[in-house]
This record gives structure tokens, C-alpha cells and sequence, in this order.
């Protein structure tokens, strides 16, 4: 998301032009044509409207739901240059372009790339303070425009993330559950072992963190609270699925439908940007 016009929520994905068989082997495609991004952006819109539907009213449940509805709304004083380009397509206030492309080998181009769609909503250098109290912001394009304070701060509290949500993904052959993952990213090497000192104290055992608190840090949640106002204990602690299984049969507790395993989840992808 970037400070524009409008608060203008967008993706940046990176997508291989290649497939992958079985054995990990990649095959290149062609890139796009103009009328294959035009259908994408045709299904996005059918989603997003599906979704929108879904969502109705509930949509503002707090107040920076409501900055970010008002921000839609309205629009800065700026001018929002209009592309001309190929593999661009718009419609309904959406826009998809697919026009960039980086060479296999091309890695500092992948590093700026890279960069490019993890880049802040705003530029520091590209803000400074005003005598009268205002601020001005000098987009990368178009002219200068100014800011109160108070207008600031609610685009920039609209453009904060949720908690608790990730902002990098990977899907298909680069998803951490994914079976091809191994074969077709390269894993970081290991760093060899330091040798040991001999008048080096031996290395404290770090304390692990017990389940409830993890819960309680990381979601807010105490697990351990009952609705009836007690607290909850911990009697056993089954570590194995098929350990969980056997107790649930000896309660009585109904399993659940068995799902497809799915692989261990590995490191994210390395990309040594370096030459």
C-alpha cells in the first residue's frame, strides 16, 4: 500500500515463467499477452466483488477500518499519472499490470525488484516539515502537495498492517509445505561448527517457553482461562498424533476426518542476491 490519490491497496507478486514436473525439472512459457491479463484481472474482480458482497456492513469493526474507508473516499491533492503501457489492464477502479520481467540471470535486477515491492508506503526523504506546522510530501511523480499533521498521521495509521499478519507469501512450488520445494530452491549452507574452547563456560540451556504463554504472547489468548471464571490445568501432554488419537477414543471424543499428510515445512527460499 502506498501513499497515492488514495489509499490504493495492492499486491506485488513475483511469478516464475516457468513450470515444474515431478522431478523438479523447470520448463519455460511464454510471457502474457495483453487479453491473458485482461481475463486475469476479469477473475480478480468477480472474487473481490463476491467477497465484498460477503462482507457487507461488517467490514468497519474499528477505527482504522474507518481510516481506511475514509481514505478511499478521499483522495489527495496529487496527480495519479495514467499508464499507457502494454500488459496493463483496468477496470472498476482495479488495475493489474504485468508489463515488468527479469532475466534468469539478472540478479542485481531481481535484488531491485525485490526491493521495489517491499519498499514502505512512504519515503522519509520525500517528506519535511513546514513552518506553519504543515507537512509536504514530493511524490517520485507529479508535484508537491501538502498535509496537516492530523491528515498525516490517519493516512499513515490506515496504511499500518493488522497484526498478526504476514506480509510475505509463497504459493505454488514455493510454499514451505510444497514437495518440490527442496528441489527447486536453494538451501543456505550451513555454517561449520565452532571449535570448542577449552576455557569457554559452558553455553547455558535456554529456558523453552511452555504452550499457554505462547498462546498468551503471541494471540492474546489464555488458554488456560474457563468460562466459568476457574482455571484450567494440564494433566498429561501427548506429543504424538497417535498418542492424541488413542486418549480421544479412551474419552469417548469423536476423531476427526482424516486429511492428506502433508510434508515437513522447510526454510524459505535463499536468494543470493549477490554476484
Amino acid at each position: 500500500m502506498v501513499l497515492t490519490s488514495q489509499l490504493t491497496p495492492h499486491l506485488h507478486v513475483l511469478v516464475p515463467d516457468a513450470l515444474w514436473r515431478g522431478d523438479g525439472e523447470a520448463f519455460p512459457v511464454p510471457p502474457p499477452t495483453d487479453d491473458e491479463v485482461t481475463a486475469v484481472l476479469a477473475r480478480v474482480l468477480r472474487q473481490a466483488r463476491r467477497r465484498l458482497g460477503e462482507v457487507g456492513p461488517a467490514f468497519v469493526e474499528d477505527d482504522a477500518d474507518a481510516l481506511r474507508l475514509a481514505a478511499l473516499q478521499h483522495p489527495l491533492p496529487m496527480e495519479v499519472p495514467v499508464s499507457s503501457r502494454r500488459l496493463v489492464a483496468t477496470g472498476m477502479g482495479f488495475s493489474l499490470h504485468a508489463g515488468t520481467a527479469v532475466h534468469g540471470t539478472d540478479r542485481q535486477g531481481l535484488e531491485r525488484l525485490c526491493r521495489y515491492g517491499a519498499r514502505g508506503p512512504a519515503a522519509d526523504c520525500r517528506l519535511r516539515r513546514l513552518e506553519d506546522g504543515r507537512y509536504e510530501y514530493t511524490p517520485k511523480r507529479g508535484s508537491p502537495f501538502t498535509l496537516s499533521a492530523a491528515a498525516l498521521v490517519k493516512r499513515l495509521v490506515a496504511l499500518t498492517p493488522p497484526p498478526n499478519a504476514h506480509l510475505t507469501t509463497f504459493h505454488g512450488v514455493f510454499a514451505p509445505n510444497a514437495r518440490l520445494r527442496p528441489l527447486v530452491t536453494r538451501q543456505p549452507a550451513a555454517p561449520p561448527p565452532a571449535p570448542p574452547s577449552p576455557l569457554a563456560a559452558p553455553p547455558k540451556t535456554k529456558r523453552r517457553l511452555d504452550w499457554a504463554t505462547l498462546h498468551q504472547r503471541t494471540f492474546r489468548t489464555d488458554v488456560l482461562k474457563c468460562p466459568c471464571g476457574g482455571r484450567r490445568r494440564i494433566h498429561t501432554v501427548h506429543a504424538t498424533r497417535a498418542a492424541a488419537e488413542a486418549r480421544l477414543a479412551q474419552l469417548g471424543v469423536p476423531l476427526p476426518p482424516a486429511r492428506r499428510r502433508l510434508p515437513p515445512a522447510t526454510a524459505q527460499p535463499g536468494l543470493p542476491f549477490a554476484a
